[in-house]
């Protein structure tokens, strides 16, 4: 599963490889600069789980 992290008000973006790698990212980024976190599946199509996520973010 593929992970895309936007910050910076939709400007920029990372991706991360599966959640392994999505956890490590979001030990490094400011929370208060993460606007998204999308789960990206192979047809392209993305869904959010930020309020998943939200409790990991420093």
């Amino acid at each position: 599963m593929r992970y895309r992290i936007e910050y910076a008000d939709g400007q920029c973006c990372k991706f991360a490889n599966g959640r392994r790698d999505l956890m490590k990212m979001l030990k490094l980024i400011k929370s208060k600069a993460v606007t998204d976190i999308r789960k990206v599946y192979k047809n392209g199509v993305s869904d959010s789980v930020m309020e998943t996520y939200k409790p990991y973010l420093k």
